[in-house]
């Protein structure tokens, strides 16, 4: 979120997100200036969402929209990923009624993108991209701790061409792989799961 509001930031665009290492104090400024209309976009975590104070807080603003990103752990990951995602559905039928809903993801099976639409209900268009893409590889490698991760990646990574994703388990192991010199020059995202 910090990435996505100092981006739009540069660009001139009134963004702020709202987070659990911001002090109270600052996360109450913010809900107040979104409620002022000072905030074109906010950024909230799908734990947010079930805070009384924040709901209360919504009704307040003058939405013009909510949007969804990696809309699929609504269906799939969110029992095991991060539960609050499933229950992001209770506050889009919060929402006023004909308030724009936009729900993304890049890894929905249509299996999955049935069940998102079938619990966010009404009127629904979906739009679906080619996942392939000509600069985009994806491959696994098995490996049955995150010291033989490690261990893979110290042995490979200077080989492997371009940017990259890595998961990781904690955010422990997040900040273990940021912190490796392997990295520090190289163009890789590290995504906790």
């Amino acid at each position: 979120m910090r990435d996505q509001v100092k981006k739009l930031t540069a660009l001139g665009i009134s963004a702020k997100c709202i987070n659990s290492e911001q002090t109270p104090e600052e996360n109450y400024q913010i809900i107040n200036e979104a409620k002022q209309g000072k905030i074109k976009m906010l950024y909230i975590a799908p734990e947010r969402q079930e805070n009384n104070e924040w709901i209360e807080a919504t009704r307040q603003m003058n939405l013009k929209m909510v949007v969804v990103d990696e809309a699929h752990c609504i269906s799939v990951w969110g029992h095991d990923f991060r539960p609050a995602f499933r229950r992001i559905i209770n506050l889009v039928k919060l929402l006023p009624t004909g308030l724009p809903v936009l729900a993304t993801t890049a890894t929905a099976t249509k299996r999955v993108e049935q069940d998102v639409a079938k619990q966010i209900g009404g009127n629904i268009t979906t739009l679906r991209g080619n996942l392939m893409r000509d600069n985009f590889k994806l491959f696994g490698v098995k490996v049955s701790s995150e010291d033989e991760k490690l261990i893979w990646l110290g042995k490979n990574l200077e080989k492997l061409p371009g940017s990259g994703i890595l998961y990781t388990g904690t955010r422990v192991d997040t900040e273990i792989y940021s912190n490796t010199h392997k990295f520090r020059n190289r163009q890789f995202i590290i995504i906790r799961k």
